[in-house]
Protein backbone atom coordinates (compact mmCIF):
# COMPACT_ATOMS: atom_id res chain seq x y z
CA UNK A 1 0.00 0.00 0.00
CA UNK A 2 2.91 2.36 0.76
CA UNK A 3 4.19 2.27 -2.82
CA UNK A 4 0.68 2.43 -4.23
CA UNK A 5 -0.06 5.62 -2.29
CA UNK A 6 3.28 7.17 -3.25
CA UNK A 7 2.77 6.39 -6.93
CA UNK A 8 -0.90 7.48 -6.90
CA UNK A 9 -0.11 10.87 -5.33
CA UNK A 10 2.75 11.48 -7.75
CA UNK A 11 0.60 10.54 -10.72
CA UNK A 12 -2.04 13.11 -9.71
CA UNK A 13 0.38 15.94 -8.98
CA UNK A 14 2.26 15.34 -12.20
CA UNK A 15 -0.56 16.71 -14.34
CA UNK A 16 -2.27 20.08 -14.74
CA UNK A 17 -5.38 20.54 -12.59
CA UNK A 18 -7.65 20.69 -15.66
CA UNK A 19 -6.24 17.67 -17.48
CA UNK A 20 -8.29 14.54 -18.06
CA UNK A 21 -5.35 12.33 -17.05
CA UNK A 22 -5.20 14.03 -13.66
CA UNK A 23 -8.90 13.28 -13.17
CA UNK A 24 -8.30 9.63 -13.99
CA UNK A 25 -5.34 9.44 -11.60
CA UNK A 26 -7.31 11.25 -8.90
CA UNK A 27 -10.04 8.68 -9.36
CA UNK A 28 -7.53 5.90 -8.57
CA UNK A 29 -6.19 7.80 -5.55
CA UNK A 30 -9.68 8.21 -4.10
CA UNK A 31 -10.22 4.47 -4.44
CA UNK A 32 -7.01 3.86 -2.47
CA UNK A 33 -8.10 6.30 0.25
CA UNK A 34 -11.22 4.25 0.83
CA UNK A 35 -8.98 1.25 1.50
CA UNK A 36 -6.59 3.02 3.90
CA UNK A 37 -6.60 1.76 7.50
CA UNK A 38 -6.73 4.39 10.23
CA UNK A 39 -9.09 6.89 8.60
CA UNK A 40 -11.30 8.42 11.32
CA UNK A 41 -14.88 7.19 11.49
CA UNK A 42 -17.87 8.12 13.60
CA UNK A 43 -21.28 6.69 14.38
CA UNK A 44 -22.87 10.11 13.84
CA UNK A 45 -25.69 9.84 11.33
CA UNK A 46 -24.20 12.61 9.18
CA UNK A 47 -20.68 11.17 9.09
CA UNK A 48 -20.92 10.64 5.28
CA UNK A 49 -21.22 14.43 4.92
CA UNK A 50 -17.97 14.98 6.85
CA UNK A 51 -16.23 12.24 4.88
CA UNK A 52 -17.47 13.62 1.58
CA UNK A 53 -16.30 17.14 2.42
CA UNK A 54 -12.92 15.70 3.32
CA UNK A 55 -12.55 13.95 -0.02
CA UNK A 56 -13.43 17.19 -1.79
CA UNK A 57 -10.74 18.93 0.27
CA UNK A 58 -8.19 16.22 -0.55
CA UNK A 59 -9.02 16.50 -4.26
CA UNK A 60 -8.46 20.26 -4.22
CA UNK A 61 -5.38 20.28 -1.97
CA UNK A 62 -3.45 17.13 -2.85
CA UNK A 63 -0.66 19.25 -4.35
CA UNK A 64 -0.06 20.72 -0.88
CA UNK A 65 0.51 17.36 0.81
CA UNK A 66 4.02 16.91 2.19
CA UNK A 67 5.16 13.78 4.09
CA UNK A 68 6.28 14.64 7.61
CA UNK A 69 9.03 12.12 8.29
CA UNK A 70 6.74 9.12 8.67
CA UNK A 71 6.02 6.64 5.95
CA UNK A 72 4.06 8.28 3.15
CA UNK A 73 1.01 6.15 3.95
CA UNK A 74 0.99 7.07 7.65
CA UNK A 75 1.70 10.70 6.87
CA UNK A 76 -1.10 10.76 4.29
CA UNK A 77 -3.59 9.25 6.77
CA UNK A 78 -2.52 11.82 9.39
CA UNK A 79 -2.96 14.61 6.85
CA UNK A 80 -6.45 13.43 5.88
CA UNK A 81 -7.52 12.89 9.49
CA UNK A 82 -6.27 16.37 10.40
CA UNK A 83 -9.07 17.79 8.29
CA UNK A 84 -11.65 15.02 8.77
CA UNK A 85 -11.67 15.15 12.58
CA UNK A 86 -12.67 18.83 12.47
CA UNK A 87 -15.47 18.09 10.05
CA UNK A 88 -16.68 15.34 12.40
CA UNK A 89 -16.42 17.74 15.33
CA UNK A 90 -18.60 20.21 13.41
CA UNK A 91 -21.34 17.57 13.21
CA UNK A 92 -21.47 17.13 16.97
CA UNK A 93 -21.16 20.83 17.71
CA UNK A 94 -24.09 21.54 15.40
CA UNK A 95 -26.40 19.25 17.38
CA UNK A 96 -24.90 20.13 20.81
CA UNK A 97 -23.64 16.60 21.45
CA UNK A 98 -19.89 17.13 21.13
CA UNK A 99 -17.89 14.49 22.97
CA UNK A 100 -14.21 14.10 22.04
CA UNK A 101 -14.21 10.44 23.08
CA UNK A 102 -16.95 9.69 20.59
CA UNK A 103 -15.76 11.97 17.85
CA UNK A 104 -12.13 10.90 17.88
CA UNK A 105 -11.94 7.25 18.99
CA UNK A 106 -8.55 5.98 20.10
CA UNK A 107 -6.64 3.61 17.87
CA UNK A 108 -5.69 0.08 18.81
CA UNK A 109 -2.14 1.17 19.67
CA UNK A 110 -3.40 3.54 22.37
CA UNK A 111 -6.24 1.60 23.96
CA UNK A 112 -5.87 -2.00 22.87
CA UNK A 113 -9.31 -1.89 21.26
CA UNK A 114 -9.70 -0.95 17.63
CA UNK A 115 -12.66 1.38 18.05
CA UNK A 116 -12.19 2.87 14.61
CA UNK A 117 -12.80 -0.49 12.99
CA UNK A 118 -15.68 -1.37 15.35
CA UNK A 119 -17.70 1.78 14.75
CA UNK A 120 -20.20 1.14 11.97
CA UNK A 121 -22.37 3.60 10.12
CA UNK A 122 -25.26 1.79 8.38
CA UNK A 123 -26.09 4.92 6.37
CA UNK A 124 -22.62 5.16 4.87
CA UNK A 125 -23.49 3.62 1.52
CA UNK A 126 -22.72 6.26 -1.12
CA UNK A 127 -19.59 8.26 -0.37
CA UNK A 128 -18.22 11.19 -2.30
CA UNK A 129 -15.77 8.71 -3.74
CA UNK A 130 -18.61 6.91 -5.47
CA UNK A 131 -20.15 10.21 -6.53
CA UNK A 132 -16.90 11.66 -7.85
CA UNK A 133 -16.07 8.49 -9.75
CA UNK A 134 -19.55 8.58 -11.25
CA UNK A 135 -19.11 12.24 -12.21
CA UNK A 136 -15.71 11.62 -13.79
CA UNK A 137 -17.04 8.62 -15.68
CA UNK A 138 -20.14 10.54 -16.73
CA UNK A 139 -18.01 13.39 -18.07
CA UNK A 140 -15.78 10.96 -19.92
CA UNK A 141 -18.79 9.11 -21.32
CA UNK A 142 -20.41 12.39 -22.39
CA UNK A 143 -17.29 13.44 -24.28
CA UNK A 144 -16.96 9.99 -25.80
CA UNK A 145 -20.63 9.96 -26.74
CA UNK A 146 -20.30 13.32 -28.49
CA UNK A 147 -17.20 12.11 -30.33
CA UNK A 148 -19.03 9.00 -31.53
CA UNK A 149 -22.05 11.06 -32.59
CA UNK A 150 -19.77 13.44 -34.53
CA UNK A 151 -18.06 10.47 -36.16
CA UNK A 152 -21.38 8.95 -37.21
CA UNK A 153 -22.60 12.22 -38.72
CA UNK A 154 -19.33 13.04 -40.49
CA UNK A 155 -18.24 9.47 -41.36
CA UNK A 156 -14.78 10.79 -42.14
CA UNK A 157 -13.39 7.71 -43.88
CA UNK A 158 -16.76 6.47 -45.19
CA UNK A 159 -16.58 3.26 -43.16
CA UNK A 160 -20.23 3.53 -42.24
CA UNK A 161 -21.53 4.74 -45.59
CA UNK A 162 -19.92 2.01 -47.62
CA UNK A 163 -21.20 -0.77 -45.33
CA UNK A 164 -24.64 -1.76 -46.56
CA UNK A 165 -26.64 -4.79 -47.75
CA UNK A 166 -26.03 -5.84 -51.34
CA UNK A 167 -27.98 -3.63 -53.78
CA UNK A 168 -29.27 -1.46 -50.92
CA UNK A 169 -26.80 1.43 -50.49
CA UNK A 170 -29.43 3.61 -48.84
CA UNK A 171 -29.49 1.16 -45.91
CA UNK A 172 -25.89 1.84 -44.98
CA UNK A 173 -24.66 1.88 -41.38
CA UNK A 174 -24.44 5.66 -41.19
CA UNK A 175 -28.09 6.01 -42.13
CA UNK A 176 -29.14 3.35 -39.63
CA UNK A 177 -26.96 4.70 -36.82
CA UNK A 178 -28.41 8.20 -37.25
CA UNK A 179 -31.97 6.92 -37.27
CA UNK A 180 -31.60 4.33 -34.51
CA UNK A 181 -29.11 6.05 -32.18
CA UNK A 182 -29.03 9.80 -32.77
CA UNK A 183 -32.53 10.65 -33.89
CA UNK A 184 -34.96 11.55 -31.10
CA UNK A 185 -37.17 9.68 -30.81
CA UNK A 186 -35.32 6.86 -32.58
CA UNK A 187 -37.06 5.05 -35.41
CA UNK A 188 -37.92 1.38 -35.30
CA UNK A 189 -36.25 -1.11 -37.61
CA UNK A 190 -39.65 -1.96 -39.08
CA UNK A 191 -40.35 1.69 -39.89
CA UNK A 192 -37.00 2.13 -41.62
CA UNK A 193 -37.49 -1.12 -43.57
CA UNK A 194 -40.86 0.06 -44.91
CA UNK A 195 -39.51 3.51 -45.78
CA UNK A 196 -36.44 2.14 -47.60
CA UNK A 197 -38.33 -0.77 -49.14
CA UNK A 198 -36.16 -3.54 -47.74
CA UNK A 199 -37.00 -6.78 -45.96
CA UNK A 200 -37.34 -6.21 -42.22
CA UNK A 201 -35.23 -9.25 -41.25
CA UNK A 202 -32.53 -8.35 -43.78
CA UNK A 203 -32.23 -4.88 -42.31
CA UNK A 204 -32.20 -6.18 -38.73
CA UNK A 205 -29.50 -8.74 -39.53
CA UNK A 206 -27.39 -6.11 -41.26
CA UNK A 207 -27.65 -3.79 -38.27
CA UNK A 208 -26.80 -6.51 -35.76
CA UNK A 209 -24.08 -8.32 -37.71
CA UNK A 210 -22.38 -5.46 -39.55
CA UNK A 211 -23.26 -2.05 -38.11
CA UNK A 212 -23.08 -2.73 -34.39
CA UNK A 213 -19.65 -4.44 -34.54
CA UNK A 214 -18.39 -1.57 -36.72
CA UNK A 215 -19.66 1.02 -34.24
CA UNK A 216 -18.06 -0.91 -31.38
CA UNK A 217 -14.77 -0.89 -33.26
CA UNK A 218 -15.03 2.87 -33.80
CA UNK A 219 -15.92 3.37 -30.15
CA UNK A 220 -12.82 1.47 -29.03
CA UNK A 221 -10.62 3.60 -31.28
CA UNK A 222 -12.10 6.79 -29.84
CA UNK A 223 -11.95 5.52 -26.25
CA UNK A 224 -8.16 5.71 -26.26
CA UNK A 225 -8.51 9.51 -26.39
CA UNK A 226 -11.00 9.72 -23.52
Amino acid sequence: MEEQIKEAISSVCGYDSQSLQRQKNLNRLLILIQQLPGIYKSSHQDYPEAYNRTLIWVSKNIDCFEPQGESIQQSFVTWINGYLKWRIRDLYVSDNSYDPQLVYPYSKDESGIDLIENIADPRFSLSLLDTQIAEIQANQQARLGKAIADYIQQDFNKKLTKTHPRKAPRCNCQCLAIRLLLQQPPQKISEIARELNINNQTLYSHWKQKCLPLLQEISKELTTNY
